[in-house]
């Protein structure tokens, strides 16, 4: 219990350093940091690799889908090497600070960390982007000023109908939870909410700029097809594609995508209290 209580100090101490420049430096998040954090994350497994091991599989393809998100401009490069470093530094909660019996009958059936945090984190953050953007976005709907195309109203009755055959499907279960209607409600409503409103979230993101700077992701729908091609543009601006950039002498449609560590370190620390939410929610 000492080892892993000292393995949560580490994972929650480099999670909230990550979050506070997250937060404070301009999304900017030192690499030295960054790299120093997932390094001390590595090297405490020397002593206990078992759970690092025993896991490791599905760790290892949920940071590649994150590095592959990253690469489309989905995901920050930070964002990638924190959930890494979690899952290093404890890759299972055995013992939950706030645990009860039922985490004795449910250790055997214990997710890794980095799945179990990414989705906390990951609903926390969709709950956040629609009560920040619903007001003003149902203010030009009921204005006028918003039109979906019949694509986008097609996407959404499919949600739609998907949950309401996900209720059914569940209500005809001995044991109905609840708790997993709930959750599954906030993902559908959020779901459908980006389906509806995609563009106009995105277009309150877009910042105009001169100069782009690496690790930067454009807003390519906003720019022609033909001149990203010519000169090989691509979202995410690397450090050659940045090179390119400054040569053309031009504005460049910014996104000033939202902060995503503060709610892995919300998602961390839930996840450390109570041990796996997702299987409790299925209760």
């Amino acid at each position: 219990m000492e080892f892993e209580l000292f393995r949560m100090i580490l994972a929650v101490v480099g999670t909230a350093a990550a979050a506070y420049y997250d937060m404070f430096n301009k999304k900017n998040v030192p690499d030295v940091l960054l790299y120093g954090f997932l390094g001390m994350a590595l090297a405490i497994n020397i002593f206990d690799p078992s759970a690092f091991l025993q896991n490791l599989p599905i760790a290892a393809v949920m940071v590649a889908s994150m590095y592959l998100l990253y690469r489309i401009g989905q995901l920050g490069g930070a964002d990638v090497l924190v959930l890494a470093a979690i899952y290093a530094a404890i890759p299972v909660v055995s013992s939950p600070l706030l645990g009860s019996q039922s985490d004795l009958i449910l250790g055997q059936f214990q997710m890794p960390s980095i799945v179990v945090v990414t989705s906390i984190a990951v609903l926390l953050f969709a709950i956040w982007i629609v009560m920040r953007y619903a007001p003003s976005a149902l203010r030009k709907t009921f204005k006028g000023k918003v039109r979906f195309s019949v694509i986008q109203l097609a996407q959404a009755f499919i949600l739609l109908l998907s949950f309401g055959a996900f209720v059914y499907m569940f209500s005809q279960l001995p044991s109905f939870s609840v708790n997993l209607v709930v959750l599954m409600e906030i993902l559908f409503i959020s779901a459908i909410f980006f389906t509806l409103y995609k563009d106009e979230i995105m277009g309150s993101m877009v910042r105009w700029k001169r100069k782009a700077e690496a690790e930067d992701v454009l807003a390519v729908e906003l720019m022609d097809s033909r001149f990203l091609s010519r000169h090989s543009i691509g979202r995410l601006v690397d450090k050659e594609q940045l090179k390119r950039m400054n040569k053309l002498k031009r504005k460049w449609p910014v996104l000033d995508l939202p902060m995503f560590l503060p709610y892995v370190l919300a998602a961390l620390i839930v996840y450390l209290l109570f041990g796996n939410q997702l299987l409790y929610s299925m209760l």
